[in-house]
């Protein structure tokens, strides 16, 4: 089926229309078939349907399990006991929450709400802190620093924060952070046990854009059933966003992240693609994989769903998530934004930093060669999946795409176990100086890669 296809245009049931309100859908209204829930995200699946976009969720739906002729009887849900967890000031929903960005960023925000003191690895006295973090930082220095929380009124406190997400593996979260063997023991022992009760909801997930390395593990996951396609998938995931900022007192702004493994570039992102505009992305995750041609990512069903519930979306990943279509739909969207291609450990900036460093002397940079290596999960997965590495390799290369200059820049990763988290980076710089003589500049990172985001 040809990809600009005329499709109907009709309203996407529960979903903000193209002018910023609601549809008007009956189906919105209506009870879903299913059996009994057991969890708080089949919860939040089943009750899509019986929440509008706008409710503050102080009363849901779900079944019970009571036969009937017509299917499990719905039970209004009222939970005046509940109190949410945070002051709920503004929420994190992370895509990937059990890797070692989502792990490392939680434990983060507890220990500095607990105000958690530690040893470190030598026995030194240890204590919470946001170096790193510009927004949770005041001015230093003669010329201010970057520090931006005395400085611009209105930003949020991180310790505040609430924060929730998805993955596809079932390990509790204080598990897997000491599994990952990234931060201090003696850290990790004190917030465990608090991780481990943090509800994560079973992620989309779709074996075509993950490197092979992750599939055994995939197990926390929709169901088919619950998810046949990408429409299906939105409405969990939208759902899931509701019961969240439900759940856990959300007030402000929720921000979702993906921070899962890296995807393979899509065909439909790319400039002509066919997801040019919102009404394009909506009527394209609406038709079928045969109607559209192929799989949309699920990273793109993660951010309209976002985007859809107010919002925004930041792309942690490498892969080319941000088409011009889910540009349009957050325009549309008083207060949302959607931004990012690829956390960052540091070294990257630098390297474009020192690119600039390089002419200002007057040189000419020829040749950028950058060798990496770790050995966490992330570049496990790209080890295993050719075109996601590629889409690594592009965010590194149109980094000097700008410039127009004729620069032979070459990256080479590699996955080395034993390094873990750690990751080290050489990169070696030659230009071309005075009478053509070169100048050769030379720059060693290393850094812990889910700290240094």
């Amino acid at each position: 089926m040809e990809k600009d296809r005329k499709m109907e245009r009709r309203p996407l049931p529960g979903r903000l229309n193209l002018a910023g309100r609601p549809w008007a859908s009956s189906s919105d209204r209506s009870t879903s078939s299913g059996g009994s829930v057991a969890s708080n995200s089949s919860i939040a699946t089943s009750v899509y349907r019986q929440v509008s976009t706008y409710s503050n969720y102080n009363s849901l739906t779900q079944h019970l399990g009571q036969s009937s002729k017509n299917g499990p009887r719905p039970v209004l849900l009222t939970d005046a006991s509940h109190r949410p967890r945070t002051h709920g000031s503004v929420g994190i929903l992370l895509v990937g929450i059990g890797g070692a960005n989502g792990t490392t960023l939680l434990s983060g925000i507890l220990a500095n709400r607990h105000g958690l003191k530690w040893r470190g690895p030598r026995g030194e006295h240890m204590s919470a802190n946001y170096f790193g973090c510009i927004t949770q930082l005041d001015e230093r220095g003669d010329h201010g620093g970057v520090g931006y929380r005395n400085k611009v009124k209105g930003l949020a406190d991180a310790s505040m924060a609430a924060v929730g997400g998805w993955d596809i593996r079932p390990s509790k979260l204080g598990d897997a952070l000491l599994d990952q063997q990234i931060l201090d023991y003696d850290m990790v022992k004190q917030l465990k046990d608090e991780m481990n009760k943090t509800k994560v909801f079973r992620g989309y997930y779709d074996e075509r854009f993950i490197g092979t390395s992750q599939h055994a593990t995939a197990t926390h996951v929709l169901t088919e059933k619950e998810a046949p396609n990408a429409g299906e998938a939105l409405k969990s995931i939208r759902a899931d966003i509701r019961y969240f900022k439900w759940r856990n007192g959300v007030v402000g702004h929720t921000t979702v992240i993906w921070s899962a493994s890296v995807e393979p570039n899509s065909e439909f992102c790319v400039e002509g693609g066919g997801l040019e505009t919102a009404q394009q992305l909506l009527e394209s995750i609406e038709m079928s994989e045969e109607e559209r041609g192929g799989p949309l990512p699920p990273s793109l069903v993660y951010a309209t769903a976002a985007i859809l519930e107010g919002c925004s979306f930041v792309n942690g990943g490498s892969q080319n998530t941000l088409c011009g279509g889910l540009a349009d739909l957050a325009r549309r969207q008083l207060g949302v934004y959607c931004l990012g291609t690829d956390f960052k450990a540091g070294q990257t900036k630098f390297k474009t930093a020192a690119v600039e460093y390089i002419r200002t002397m007057g040189l000419t940079p020829k040749v950028i060669a950058s060798s990496n290596h770790l050995g966490n999960n992330d570049m496990h997965n790209l080890a295993t999946a050719d075109e996601a590495a590629k889409a690594k390799l592009r965010v590194k290369h149109d980094i000097f795409k700008a410039w127009q200059e004729d620069i032979d820049h070459k990256v080479s990763i590699m996955y080395t176990p034993m390094i873990n988290d750690e990751k080290r980076d050489f990169v070696e710089y030659t230009s071309l100086g005075f009478l053509g003589q070169t100048h050769t500049m030379v720059t060693y990172t290393r850094a812990s890669d889910s700290l240094a985001l």
